[in-house]
């Protein structure tokens, strides 16, 4: 259990970052309507509640595989849709680009940590 905690929390520790961070972003937005400002921070709420799920079963043992694969899901789904589409658009800006492109691979990469199974032969 012990290694299992070790390889989740730096997903969970990151998933917090990025989206604490884009809470902040979407909150002093002016330009978003009241539908704009509500839908991005329901995506916000999702991504936060299923890293709270995944950090309080980790602290307290419990098995956390179901809840672990939501947060990995959800996270890679939303990345390669989003991420895509805004890699894909020439409406963004380089920079704008490589950010994400850094925040969608930093994304799987620690999922794929997360997720490692060891093999046991």
């Amino acid at each position: 259990m012990i290694q299992l905690r070790w390889r989740v929390l730096p997903l969970v520790a990151w998933t917090f970052a990025v989206w604490v961070s884009r809470s902040r972003n979407v909150l002093t937005n002016d330009d978003l309507t009241a539908v704009g400002l509500s839908a991005r921070l329901a995506v916000v709420g999702v991504f936060i509640a299923l890293a709270l799920i995944v950090f309080i079963g980790a602290v307290r043992g419990v098995d956390i595989k179901r809840s672990l694969g939501l947060l990995s899901i959800w996270s890679v789904g939303y990345w390669i849709i989003r991420g895509g589409d805004i890699l894909l658009d020439s409406q963004w800006s380089l920079g704008f680009k490589t950010v994400h492109a850094a925040l969608m691979l930093g994304t799987f990469a620690l999922v794929t940590v997360a997720m490692w199974r060891p093999s046991t032969n």
